[in-house]
């Protein structure tokens, strides 16, 4: 299955960061030299892409031109959410119009050791599946208390969220998408957070969301400062560990 499309949502203020106050928006933030979206961007090139949608939000001109510099062989094209401070399925409904039949989804915080894309175009989807989530069976090294659960049944995902228990798998954040998901979203009904989560659970009582695992890659999410030291620590690790080839290409 080849996808050659990614949406990375880059719309959030970093307010668990303190980013927001120091007036550096969370895409912008720089952890191993270089700002958020530049990482996210270098995956998604690595992993195949030639297109990039781009959703910003709180200090979008500044993303933008970031997003720019960073681009490297990527078209990249932008959208933007009405209010970033809305839950991140805004940001995700807000592509609709730019979104592939197939496309990555990338969230601008979490990094990876190695480009982990890959895994989840390896096989062809199933004429069931409108989403593919790449999954830590094993997690390392992560705050498993804010992290987002999944429950499992073979490959099939059958229940998504924070509050799940007991959990069999942890939501890496990378995810292959039909445009089934706008659908998905848009029947979320106004009592509930229109997250990406929302929508998952959604495609998951209908068997349409699969598991991909991510085959114990290290990986990380910074919403915190504590998160961003240890993004430090680990990035530095990681590139000494990487044998040659398979490190990102920043």
């Amino acid at each position: 299955m080849q996808v050659t499309q990614t949406v990375v949502l880059a719309a959030g203020l970093g307010s668990r960061l303190n980013s927001a106050e120091a007036g550096v928006p969370k895409p912008l933030l720089v952890v191993g030299g270089l700002p958020l979206i530049a990482h996210a961007l270098a995956h998604a090139r690595a992993g195949g892409c030639e297109e990039a949608i781009v959703v910003i939000g709180y200090e979008g001109q500044r993303v933008r031109e970031a997003a720019e510099a960073a681009a490297g062989s990527l078209a990249v094209r932008f959208v933007e959410t009405p209010d970033p401070t809305s839950p991140n399925g805004h940001s995700l409904l807000a592509a609709a119009p730019l979104a592939a039949p197939r496309f990555f989804l990338q969230m601008v915080d979490h990094l990876f050791a190695v480009p982990v894309l890959p895994l989840l175009g390896a096989r062809r989807p199933f004429d069931d599946e409108a989403a593919r989530l790449l999954v830590d069976r094993a997690p390392v090294g992560l705050d498993l208390s804010d992290a987002t659960k999944v429950r499992l049944t073979g490959d099939y995902v059958i229940e998504i969220g924070k509050g799940v228990e007991p959990w069999g798998a942890i939501d890496t954040g990378c995810f292959v998408l039909t445009r089934g998901v706008f659908a998905a979203l848009a029947d979320v009904p106004p009592s509930e957070p229109r997250t990406v989560s929302s929508a998952m659970r959604r495609l998951a009582t209908r068997g349409a969301l699969r598991a991909t695992d991510i085959g114990g890659v290290p990986w990380l999410d910074v919403d915190t400062p504590a998160d961003r030291a240890d993004a430090e620590r680990r990035l530095a690790a990681w590139a000494e560990a990487a044998p040659a080839g398979v490190a990102l290409r920043r």
